[in-house]
């Protein structure tokens, strides 16, 4: 039995060491905050121990100072010597220290209103001058903070620079300096004799309207006189304060600054019993514009109104996207030409174009951007066909029909205003601002577009009453391109009642050239790779309609008929690719051959390479490829 219990005394001897953590001293702080001057300042210490537990040390300190001949500490009381300078207090225990710099200035030990207070009619400085704490005698300055009062400011006024204003009254009148403990003062009478025959009855601000300047002004005071007159005195006679500092600020001597926040302030000025004040209103202008759309100029934009806007910075830091309100202007419209809303349209022709956009900045300054494009001179596309879409037409409600031209190298734009309408059965059906509009009348529809020498016809039949029945047969496609697909045309049929619909049974399907282009009886066109003219004709029910096919050389070669863009806009560095289509069901990436463009540059920059970079935080953008006729894009969000 007592050999276990002596078995069991020893494991718990072993187990004590491990069980109990040693607790040390990490760090020291002095708690006061140190600030210089005449008195004793008794200091003490706070430690931070391994456990997190902070508590208060007072033994075992060991203090020191940087510089003896500024201060001395002696076990944590501290004693400045009043001379000038920066010192270090630091306070040790083992290896741990802590410690506090103070930058000291000398402070007064005596003050005296140097000159005599007496009668003036003219506004006149009291000088305050001591002995100070490093035994040098001089003059106070605005860093020791001298307080001035006066006992009756209707005989006598003084601001807090210490300048004195006598009002004209007569009177007994005390003048007092205060700095800390210290003070002095004089005190004079002004008689009956010495008053003058008009005395001062307020004060006036000269400029009665205050506006915006980039540069500090200078504000003129004004004394009245009960006589009416007035007379120019000291603007730093007067406490000077503004109502909205974050508008205006005004020091004292009177001169005002403005910060450039729109907004409104009260400038105000007292001098003894009177007051005087101006409002003063900060209207808000533009600081900066700068042009979004990158411009990089594409053949795609000839002749389609492009809508440019700017990202514009105002003074009060607000920035906005807009395109109104400012003014746009082109040096040369045989290029381009814009509105007043900065609606851009490039003519095709070639050559250079600046493109110009301006607003009313401060002061009436005119704030601008202005961007250059070069159009190059390349072969322009001749316009080959014409046609309308939706044609027939089926409708028996006003309609808006769309036209496109196709040119020689087989691209498609939409003409639609630039169209010349003309309606062949003005009767039946008129045209009014792009616009068909339908009279009670029966019979055929023709209304022709014209652009550029070339022209089509917008068919179909109105029937507001009576029986129905087959008026017309047409060919759905108004044109047919090249392809290395065969192409399945469709018939369609007009009826009296002004419908339509898909004719498939007793037609019959013919070409004119079968070696440019054959035609089976189920519609299908398989061009065989020669160039040249040739007609497809589709006939039964007693009508017929035609569809002219022309394949030129350049038909032979492999067109785009899409893009698409790879990648995605992500924060920082976003490389692209683009990748396009060809007809012939080949494709390939021509990044570096497309033409990159951003529709906001001021917030997301794209490279001639397609690398896209944000230009801080995330901002709605769209970034455009166009190659081949054919663009793609891709936006954020």
């Amino acid at each position: 039995m007592k050999k276990r219990v002596w078995c069991l005394l020893i494991c718990c001897l072993f187990l004590l060491p491990l069980g109990a953590e040693a607790v040390d001293l990490v760090s020291l702080e002095i708690n006061e905050e140190i600030v210089p001057g005449p008195r004793v300042t008794t200091l003490t210490v706070t430690g931070t121990l391994s456990n997190g537990i902070k508590q208060q040390v007072k033994e075992g300190l060991v203090w020191e100072t940087s510089d003896p001949k500024i201060a001395q500490v002696e076990y944590g009381r501290l004693y400045f010597s009043g001379v000038g300078g920066a010192v270090t207090i630091s306070v040790s225990k083992g290896q741990v220290s802590g410690q506090q710099t103070v930058l000291v200035k000398p402070w007064p030990e005596t003050m005296v209103i140097e000159n005599r207070l007496v009668y003036s009619e003219k506004p006149y400085r009291l000088l305050v001058k001591g002995r100070f704490s490093d035994g040098e005698r001089r003059y106070f300055g605005p860093e020791e903070k001298v307080l001035w009062s006066s006992s009756n400011p209707w005989v006598a006024w003084v601001n807090q620079q210490g300048i004195v204003t006598f009002t004209g009254e007569p009177g007994e009148v005390t003048i007092r300096a205060v700095c800390g403990s210290l003070s002095d003062y004089w005190r004079t009478t002004v008689s009956e004799g010495e008053v003058p025959t008009a005395w001062r009855t307020g004060i006036e601000i000269k400029e009665t309207e205050i506006t915006y300047r980039a540069k500090p002004q200078q504000l003129t005071l004004l004394t009245l006189y009960s006589d009416g007159s007035k007379e120019e005195v000291e603007a730093e006679i007067a406490d000077w304060s503004s109502s909205n500092p974050e508008v205006v600020k005004v020091n004292s001597l009177g001169v005002i600054s403005f910060s450039g926040e729109p907004g409104v302030a009260v400038i105000k000025a007292v001098v003894g019993g009177f007051t005087t004040e101006r409002i003063v209103k900060v209207e808000r202008f533009l600081k900066e514009i700068s042009l979004n759309q990158s411009l990089r100029y594409v053949p795609e934009w000839d002749g389609v109104p492009l809508s440019l806007s700017v990202t514009a910075i105002y003074n009060d830091g607000v920035e906005l996207i807009q395109n109104t309100d400012l003014v746009w202007e082109t040096n040369n419209e045989a290029v381009a030409g814009i509105d007043e809303k900065g609606v851009l349209t490039f003519t095709g022709q070639p050559g250079k174009v600046a493109i110009r956009v301006s607003g009313r900045g401060e002061e009436g300054k005119i704030v601008e951007d202005v961007c250059e494009v070069e159009v190059p001179d390349i072969e322009k596309a001749e316009p080959r066909r014409l046609y309308i879409e939706h044609n027939p037409l089926i409708l028996s409600e006003p309609f808006a029909p769309r036209v496109f031209c196709i040119d020689d190298q087989g691209k498609r734009r939409e003409v639609t205003e630039q169209v010349e309408w003309r309606s062949l059965n003005p009767e039946v059906a008129s045209i009014y601002q792009n616009k068909i509009y339908f009279s009670p009348n029966p019979g055929q529809i023709n209304i022709m577009a014209s652009y550029q020498g070339l022209t089509d016809t917008l068919s179909g039949y109105n029937s507001p009453l009576g029986s129905k029945h087959l008026c017309q047969i047409r060919i759905r496609e108004h044109y047919l391109p090249f392809s290395f697909q065969p192409v399945k045309l469709t018939a369609w049929g007009l009826y009296s009642d002004g419908s339509a619909g898909e004719l498939n049974g007793q037609l019959r399907w013919s070409s004119s050239n079968p070696l440019v282009a054959a035609i089976n009886q189920a519609g299908e066109v398989n061009f065989n790779g020669r160039i040249g003219k040739t007609v497809i004709t589709v006939q039964g029910y007693g009508w017929r309609d035609f569809l002219e096919i022309e394949v030129l050389p350049e038909d032979l070669q492999p067109q785009v008929e899409k893009l698409i863009i790879e990648g995605s806009l992500t924060q920082g560095y976003n490389q692209l690719a683009v990748i396009a289509f060809f007809n012939d069901g080949t494709s390939k990436e021509v990044t570096q051959e497309a033409v990159w463009n951003t529709s906001n540059q001021n917030k997301a920059i794209v490279t001639e390479e397609g690398t896209v970079m944000f230009l801080g935080k995330f901002a709605p953008v769209v970034i455009t490829a166009n190659y081949g006729g054919k663009s793609a894009k891709i936006s954020w969000p």
